[in-house]
């Protein structure tokens, strides 16, 4: 009986490896596709919180927190090589479709960022600053709008000093839920040299590793420090906090949408169309299910 029980937690273990995996690899290709949330991703996987708590007290609990975080950066990796490899591609002959399925990943959590207000109340301060981070995104998003055509970049030149403020400007951006790293990047003119030294480096240019590591180091040390003042914000006025991130990824699901709404996709078919967004949000709606269990089971544990 206890050999079974043991065998059974590993299972579960395993399980939840897997599904971090998969976390991963949805967060990275929602950093890298312009005007997505990695946040987003993250809180429709019943994640965002696990990373919150890891990257704002990183040298507590060291171990737990890297075999938490391990599956996470093997789905980034994958992710990111697989959207060098072949999500450029399908951002570039399926444009309009690929984004209506990022639509319809985000539409799919904006319930679960409204469960959290709800629990937690409305208030006066809370809607103005969900009334402002809404339209501080969509705004974003329109000014930017979606930019494809860095896929085919063929030259990049890097900078130090670009990879050091392009590093702290995407950390900084990377937990704010609803807000787009990639968009940061365009508006710094970094993301086509980012995208082509990712695919240089893949080609075997890898003198270029010197100034991603630079830009990664910089990003995880924006990171940590901005972790600590969300995650202060959501202990000490959850209020306003949540009603604020409900605004971002409200603001993100108009923008984008409005933005995908306006590509010229000459193959584009509305029925293709009218079924991937719904692919999206069934699949964001069943990861909230599936969070919604685990929560469920962890407090009767409890």
């Amino acid at each position: 009986m206890q050999a079974h029980e043991e065998h059974k937690n590993e299972k579960v273990s395993f399980g939840r490896f897997l599904y971090r995996v998969l976390g991963g690899f949805l967060i990275g290709l929602s950093v890298l596709a312009p005007g997505i949330s990695g946040s987003i991703i993250a809180i429709m996987m019943g994640i965002y919180k696990d990373i919150l708590g890891i990257f704002s007290a990183p040298t507590k609990n060291i171990k737990r927190n890297a075999l938490y975080i391990l599956p996470l950066a093997i789905g980034t990796v994958a992710s990111m090589v697989a959207f060098v490899l072949v999500f450029g591609w399908l951002f570039e002959s399926f444009e309009k479709a690929t984004y209506l399925f990022f639509v319809g990943l985000i539409l799919g959590t904006i319930p679960i960022a409204y469960n959290e207000v709800r629990k937690y109340g409305f208030s006066v301060i809370g809607v103005i600053g969900m009334v402002l981070s809404a339209a501080v995104t969509f705004f974003l998003s329109i000014a930017v709008g979606v930019e494809t055509d860095a896929y085919t970049a063929t030259q990049a030149t890097l900078q130090f000093h670009e990879m050091i403020y392009g590093g702290v400007a995407m950390g900084s951006s990377l937990l704010i839920p609803g807000m787009s790293a990639s968009i940061i990047l365009m508006l710094l003119g970094l993301y086509t040299d980012l995208l082509f030294a990712a695919e240089a480096i893949l080609r075997g240019e890898l003198h270029l590793l010197v100034y991603v590591g630079v830009f990664v180091v910089c990003m995880f040390a924006a990171v940590i420090v901005t972790s600590r003042f969300i995650k202060t914000a959501f202990e000490r006025v959850p209020k306003i906090a949540y009603a604020v991130v409900l605004g971002f990824i409200a603001g993100s699901f108009l923008g984008i949408g409005f933005n995908s709404v306006q590509i010229d996709d000459a193959g584009f078919n509305w029925l293709i169309g009218a079924v991937v967004f719904t692919a999206g949000t069934a699949l964001s709606l069943f990861f909230a299910y599936l969070n919604f269990k685990k929560e469920k089971a962890d407090d009767e544990r409890k």
